[in-house]
């Protein structure tokens, strides 16, 4: 008999349970997706380092797991708020509340069961989406994947924990609410904000710590990109999240007291009762609301960040590895002999050989240059005649170097840079020479600080520590990963660590950088979808929790000669109202994040990322807004037909 009650209450309360429907299917899409990706075998095929790609992103989905559960028992408590009145009338008649218990429990059950096969079935397309997304970041052809047996058993088990502890949630509240709070309680009084002109000062002082923080972190990471030493960043990110918090919380509870402080706008239409409306419902919500901004900043700035940092990867490549193969050959600090020839035969026929540059490095055993930096553990100076120095540019499309009996420093390190030569006079066998500059801007062609460039004469009588190599090859993709552990294989001996070798193969760390790009944007995208679900559901419930008095107080508008177009403009303004407050932040920092991410490209030099990164902040805020718009439409058009209709017809 609950059953075909719960059956028929389902049928009933269709509108009222759309958008948690919805919700739970789209959860359990994603969730099924990302379960396959982790599941996968092509996970460790297609991704180096697959075991730990699989860890990562198994922790990632069980914290996320734990939010989604959190959130949906708030969820399902929303529910319950809307039908109070009916449950208080089972309870009069005579039903147990444990009888009350498993018809709300069946009828939950009946909407996640139903919920769990559309979001199954939604998942195969996500499933497939991310693997497009994934084989895009890895540079690889995609195909159609298959679907894995126990990334299904993991979305089913994990969909079934989050029903048991929404329905201990709602066990709770039903064991404790008494008969008269259900029954009655639509119509208690909101109480008012206490102290809002406090509020309003919390306001003020939390936004000016969230712009403080801001700055500070973008002053932080661009002295550290320097060089410098930049300041905690943990001490940043609690107060940027307090000042989120704080923030909503005090404009929840003043913004409602300003604006009735003016009389213009309180006496046109029903602005007096729309901010009414809102007075009680923003003051009762403000710490969700900050707890959803939270949410939604923090999906915002990952999935920007994420898209950067793929978006700076090629032109990081090319600074960190401008050559497809180079070698590194420093005589002191390597132990044994690389077989160079039979290296390079490998090389060929992996990769095939176009051009070889060879160069030098010379040292004096004196620490001239390196007294002038801050250093503790410095190495001896090295200097790279100027000659070695352009044939290295010259292929890479770099003006070549004049010196004029001066020397160049050319720094690898941010810290190194912020050293000063300017008045530096060097001595070489009876030779003067003067600073020239201090350049960071070229590639990366060895593994020091820093190195100086000297005219050739300058290093006749200098020891030369290192010989290596860059190569050219003729074909730009190939296996990388293939060619290393062949090198590896070939330079192992049991005085060296077999993973250590000196050829750095630029394909190899296009795939190893490939790798933590696919994880971090896949990651990014999965965290960020279900963070956005989980704050545009909540708000929509507990907008549709409210219906009940808003049918009352909407009534008693329409008996005073309020139109139902009236009605629904003051409707529209009032829910738009309460949607927007925890969004239109997270929102906005689209732009902050944009700005950040075009300076950080800048002072690395990549003005090609740079242009990319407003085009990537506009397309997530886009994706963003949609979604927005998507839940409140939703609910807008659920309350519109509950309250506005039900009075006038």
């Amino acid at each position: 008999m609950y059953f075909k009650l719960a059956l028929r209450n389902v049928k009933r309360q269709m509108e009222n349970y759309l958008i948690y429907f919805l919700t739970v299917s789209l959860t359990v899409a994603l969730l099924f997706a990302i379960n396959n990706i982790i599941y996968s075998s092509n996970l460790t095929v297609f991704v180096d380092r697959g075991e730990s790609a699989r860890t990562a992103l198994r922790i990632m989905v069980v914290m996320i797991s734990m939010v989604v559960a959190f959130v949906l028992s708030f969820s399902t408590s929303f529910l319950l708020k809307c039908r109070k009145r009916e449950f208080g009338t089972y309870l009069t008649l005579g039903m147990t509340r444990k009888n009350l218990l498993t018809i709300f429990l069946a009828e939950t059950l009946v909407i996640c069961s139903i919920a769990l096969g559309a979001g199954l079935a939604a998942g195969i397309f996500f499933f497939q989406g991310l693997m497009a997304v994934m084989m895009k970041l890895l540079e690889m052809e995609f195909s159609i994947a298959s679907c894995s047996a126990e990334g299904l058993f993991r979305t089913v088990l994990l969909i079934v924990g989050i029903f048991l502890l929404a329905s201990t949630a709602s066990a709770i509240y039903l064991k404790r609410v008494s008969i008269y709070d259900l029954i009655h309680g639509e119509k208690k009084v909101e109480k008012g904000v206490r102290h809002p002109v406090c509020w309003f000062l919390v306001t003020a002082v939390s936004f000016s710590a969230l712009i403080a923080c801001g700055i500070r972190f973008w002053t932080g990471t661009d002295t550290a990109l320097r060089g410098g030493s930049a300041e905690s960043m943990e001490y940043l990110l609690a107060g940027f999240i307090l000042s989120v918090l704080f923030f909503h919380m005090g404009i929840a509870k003043s913004i409602v007291f300003l604006l009735l402080r003016r009389p213009k706008l309180c006496s046109r239409g029903s602005n007096t009762f729309v901010l009414r409306q809102l007075s009680g419902s923003l003051n009762a919500n403000s710490v969700m609301f900050g707890c959803l901004a939270l949410l939604m900043s923090l999906a915002v700035a990952g999935t920007n960040f994420s898209f950067i940092q793929k978006a700076s990867q090629e032109e990081t490549l090319i600074m960190s590895c401008p050559y497809d193969i180079m070698y590194y050959a420093n005589r002191i600090y390597r132990e044994g002999e690389i077989p160079l020839e039979e290296a390079e035969s490998l090389i060929e026929e992996y990769a095939g050989i176009e051009q070889k540059i060879s160069w030098r490095i010379y040292e004096t055993g004196e620490q001239e240059f390196y007294s002038r930096t801050d250093y503790s553990m410095a190495p001896n100076d090295s200097f790279m005649p100027l000659s070695d120095f352009n044939a290295l540019m010259e292929p890479l499309g770099v003006e070549p170097a004049k010196l004029d009996g001066q020397f160049m420093i050319v720094c690898s390190n941010p810290k190194a840079a912020r050293a000063d030569w300017s008045d530096m006079v060097w001595e070489q066998d009876g030779k003067t020479y003067t600073f020239q500059s201090s350049r960071s801007d070229y590639p990366k062609i060895t593994y020091l600080y820093f190195y100086v460039v000297v005219p050739d004469e300058a290093v006749a009588n200098m020891e030369c520590v290192e010989e290596s190599m860059a190569y050219i090859t003729k074909r730009h993709r190939f296996d990388g990963m293939g060619l290393r552990q062949a090198l590896i294989q070939l330079c192992a001996s049991d005085d060296m660590d077999n993973d250590r070798i000196e050829f750095e193969i630029r394909e190899h760390v296009r795939r190893e950088e490939n790798n933590i790009s696919a994880i971090v944007v896949v990651g990014a995208l999965f965290a960020s979808a279900v963070f956005l679900l989980l704050a545009m559901a909540i708000l929509a419930l507990k907008t549709l929790s409210a219906l009940g008095e808003d049918k009352r107080r909407y009534g008693i508008l329409f008996r005073l000669g309020m139109s139902e177009r009236e009605q629904a403009r003051a409707l529209f303004r009032q829910t738009f109202s309460f949607f927007l407050l925890p969004f239109a932040l997270p929102l906005a920092m689209s732009i902050p994040v944009a700005a950040f991410g075009v300076h950080l490209m800048c002072l690395q030099n990549m003005e090609t990322a740079a242009q990319m990164v407003p085009m990537i902040a506009g397309i997530v805020a886009a994706v963003m807004a949609s979604l927005y718009l998507l839940y409140y439409t939703a609910a807008y058009l659920i309350a519109k037909r509950a309250v506005v209709r039900g009075y006038t017809t």
